[in-house]
């Protein structure tokens, strides 16, 4: 994980995910991504132009998590 952008993620949005959801697998990523897409999915109409979901690096996320189970491994 880079030191630019925002507390050290691509933005504020990745940054969030990782807060509130805290992985710590690539399976809790999934997790999260499928948690968050579904509460959009449910959200009213209204809300998302309050919400940019598309600004989520997923991938960031799901690198980090990888980077930290090899070192867990290795």
């Amino acid at each position: 994980m880079s030191n630019s952008g925002y507390n050290g993620w691509s933005n504020r949005e990745t940054w969030l995910i990782n807060l509130w959801f805290s992985p710590v697998s690539v399976a809790d990523v999934d997790c999260a991504q499928e948690q968050f897409e579904d509460a959009i999915d449910n959200c009213p109409d209204f809300l998302h132009y309050f919400i940019n979901g598309d600004r989520i690096d997923w991938d960031e996320l799901r690198s980090n998590m990888e980077e930290e189970e090899e070192e867990e491994k290795g």
